[in-house]
């Protein structure tokens, strides 16, 4: 991904942002870097930092564990930050650098970039206009991340505790966790199921049903899988004034009436006499995602625009994710937040029987 965001910048694809360097501690990355970029090129953060007058701001596109030490160095070096996912693998991480961005009052943002989707935006709009009434149920399924050993096998840190800080909540699961509190905000509870290492030959999971309970009783249900050979991605809100379905479109059903005064007020036993309609909307592709993230992480910095995925948010995600391994672990429904103490005790565990 550094490679990729770099080649936009270089081809000048992010209206007022420029290239100025480009940092590489394997001789491979810094060999290719010398061969497509026209730029500086640093070997450690240090000699970067030493021609901090070069740039403004700077993109983090490095193993998770990396993250919170590399953002607070840049922070503490009064630079802006566009930050991959996840800040971190800790909530108190994400917390730490989002506290001393707004400290230093400079730009913190994550590489979320689901939440350009047309469709997900569309969603949000629903929800914020009330379209469909009080939410009740929730549940959302991903099973189109596939990953073969081959992927697993491509980096050191990669599909492990040590390394990663988990496996697949925390990797490709991060786009669905934060989409699902960009929707929904955090639960007040959870229980997650997680069979670790269910169809690889390592530790961390592969494959994740969490179940949470939100106040009001609005529950929801979320499930991810890598590996699965039938990529299924759907999202379903159930309301009391109607339903949003995401899958091959989004489809919007609403109903004449509200279920609640439907299920006090009908002169019959069942749903014969509640009229609905569909709507349906084709989904629009996003070629252009991560060009507009970064757009927009320029536009945050020069004219003071909202970020399209502020650090604050990344508090809430890891908090869900985090919450999900301790209840998998402890395997009990688990309250958020959660201790964070406790948490560590049992991710060293894990750790060091890897």
């Amino acid at each position: 991904m550094g490679k990729k965001y770099a080649l936009m910048l270089e081809n000048n694809e992010i209206p007022s942002m420029t290239l100025s360097a480009v940092c590489c501690r394997s001789d491979q990355t810094a060999a290719w870097a010398k061969e497509h970029l026209n730029t500086d090129i640093f070997r450690g953060e240090d000699e970067m930092y030493s021609h901090g007058d070069l740039f403004d701001a700077v993109l983090i596109v490095t193993p998770h564990r990396q993250h919170p030490a590399m953002t607070i160095r840049a922070l503490q070096e009064g630079k802006h930050v566009m930050c991959e996912k996840p800040a971190g693998i800790l909530m108190e991480d994400a917390e730490k650098m989002s506290s001393l961005a707004e400290e230093k009052n400079l730009v913190l943002g994550l590489m979320c970039h689901q939440r350009t989707f047309e469709s997900h935006r569309k969603i949000k709009q629903l929800l914020e206009e009330n379209t469909i009434g009080e939410v009740t149920r929730v549940c959302m399924e991903n099973t189109t991340f596939f990953r073969t050993r081959k992927y697993h096998a491509s980096g050191t840190w990669r599909s492990s505790w040590k390394g990663e800080g988990g496996g697949a909540l925390i990797n490709q699961g991060y786009h669905l966790i934060d989409l699902w509190q960009y929707l929904f905000g955090v639960p007040q509870s959870l229980y997650a199921c997680i069979p670790f290492g269910k169809g690889n030959d390592f530790q961390v999971d592969d494959e994740a049903t969490l179940c949470m309970e939100y106040p009001g009783k609005m529950t929801g249900t979320f499930i991810l899988s890598t590996i699965e050979g039938c990529g299924r991605n759907m999202l379903e809100i159930i309301g009391t004034k109607g339903r949003i379905l995401l899958d091959d479109a989004l489809h919007v059903t609403l109903f004449d009436q509200d279920v609640r005064e439907y299920a006090r007020n009908a002169d019959v036993s069942d749903r014969a006499g509640l009229q609905e309609t569909t709507v349906s909307y084709p989904i629009q592709g996003q070629s252009q995602a991560y060009q507009i993230m970064l757009r927009n992480f320029c536009d945050a910095i020069v004219h003071g625009e909202p970020l399209i995925a502020p650090s604050r948010e990344g508090v809430g995600a890891l908090s869900i994710i985090n919450a999900a391994y301790l209840s998998a672990w402890t395997e009990k429904k688990v309250h958020l937040p959660i201790n964070m103490d406790l948490y560590l005790s049992y991710l060293k565990k894990h750790e060091e029987q890897e």
